[in-house]
């Protein structure tokens, strides 16, 4: 074994290590830690070249918290005859209170993609989007701002991007925008000094302006403003879950371009849990010829297995998606002991509170797929809750009556028997 493959090797045992290291930590009660691995053979074609097969292994970590989100994977690749390569991404996001449906996400993030599953290409950035949210629907509009660590005349500069979402019980449906811009052939104004040899006329005497023999000569250029370039990438995007499947499909197109072809790709992930702790993942798609640096459409396909204390932990919706819950359940225990069950799609946190809590917040664990529960003990009688969703307002359960309560706004009514 090489050194470079030692070196890659200890750097992602170090990596599984510290991602895993969450697990072992006690969890608060309003923030949890969620930590997965994904082993899997994945085959990759570029252009009209041949597929080449690759195993990868792809520790992930998520700390969810109703203000603060981070989130962290890499996928090391290596296959037979090749040497070991990698990609992933960092990304930590702030989440202000919402106001009269208002709320902003400010994010920043790193990461290392491989453009046609061949081609590093390292980004460092930061994102700002503020949403509102009305109901199931909502829509946002961003700014991001990056910097590739391979940047050519042609690569996109971000501009802005909008968008909106709709969530239909426990699916997700969101379409967005977004708008780029680049600029080949600019450069800016210069100037440089040539000399050029001064012929004395025939006759001339050595002294005075007759005995110079270099000219000295100022040119100055005004550069070139460069040929604008500017293109827009739309996606729609759906996100279900149901039982022990979750589904992910991704469509995108690039449009309204100038002096750009336009061009279609496309992407789905489903997995199916097999156990508490293991699911069976799969994933295929094509990734879009990049302009920037003259790399074709590349294709995949992906299958392998996820460790993980919730198997299906699916990918982030956007930041500025902001999920509802979906459906809401009592179940009697014993004792007066009473379970509480939400579901919502794609939550970070969900957090419950009611007269039987003394109106403190008390976090909801995740039990599946999107369903988070609570066992409290709670006596027979009316009792009005409230529950929130990734730290967005409080609101009533679903599919119950609700009446406006003094100190929480708008609750739910609830009869326990």
């Amino acid at each position: 074994m090489s050194y470079a493959t030692r070196r890659l090797s200890s750097r992602t045992v170090g990596l599984v290590a510290c991602l895993a290291a969450p697990l072992m930590m006690p969890r608060e009660a309003s923030a949890q830690f969620w930590s997965a691995v994904d082993l899997s053979s994945r085959s990759a074609r570029s252009g009209t070249s041949d597929w080449e097969r690759q195993f990868a292994l792809s520790p992930t970590v998520r700390f969810d918290h109703p203000r603060v989100s981070i989130d962290g994977r890499w996928t090391a690749l290596g296959g037979t005859g090749q040497r070991l390569d990698g990609f992933g991404s960092l990304a930590a996001t702030y989440f202000s209170p919402t106001r009269s449906g208002l709320q902003l996400s400010v994010a920043g993030f790193a990461d290392r993609s491989m453009l046609n599953e061949t081609f590093p290409v390292s980004k460092l950035g930061a994102d700002a989007r503020l949403s509102y949210r009305r109901g199931a629907t909502g829509a946002w509009f961003g700014r991001e701002l990056s910097r590739d660590n391979r940047s050519t005349p042609l690569s996109a500069v971000p501009r802005a991007s909008a968008g909106t979402w709709r969530q239909f019980g426990n699916t997700m449906l969101t379409a967005s925008l977004s708008s780029f811009a680049s600029r080949e052939g600019a450069r800016g104004a210069t100037s440089r000094t040539e000399y050029h040899p001064y012929t004395k006329p025939a006759g001339a005497p050595d002294t005075g302006v007759f005995a110079r023999t270099i000219d000295t000569i100022t040119v100055t250029d005004s550069g070139n403003a460069g040929t604008p370039r500017g293109w827009n990438d739309a996606e729609v995007s759906l996100h279900w879950g149901v039982g022990r499947l979750a589904f992910r499909g991704v469509i995108g197109t690039r449009l309204f371009t100038n002096s750009l072809p336009n061009e279609t790709w496309g992407q789905v992930q489903g997995s199916l849990a097999l156990a508490p702790d293991i699911a069976l993942i799969a994933a295929s798609g094509v990734h879009p010829a990049s302009a920037s640096y003259g790399i074709a459409r590349a294709r995949f396909v992906e299958l392998g297995f996820r460790v993980a204390p919730r198997a299906l932990i699916r990918p982030r919706l956007p930041a500025s998606v902001r999920p509802v819950a979906a459906a809401f359940e009592i179940a009697d225990g014993e004792r007066g002991q009473r379970t509480l069950r939400v579901r919502v799609p794609n939550a970070r946190t969900v957090e419950l509170s009611g007269d039987f809590t003394n109106w403190k917040p008390i976090a909801l664990a995740r039990a599946t797929n999107d369903r988070w529960e609570a066992t409290l003990l709670i006596p027979p009688g009316l009792h009005r809750v409230a529950i929130r969703v990734d730290g967005d307002a409080w609101a009533p359960p679903p599919g119950v009556s609700s009446v406006t309560d003094e100190f929480q706004g708008t609750v739910g009514v609830i009869v326990v028997k």
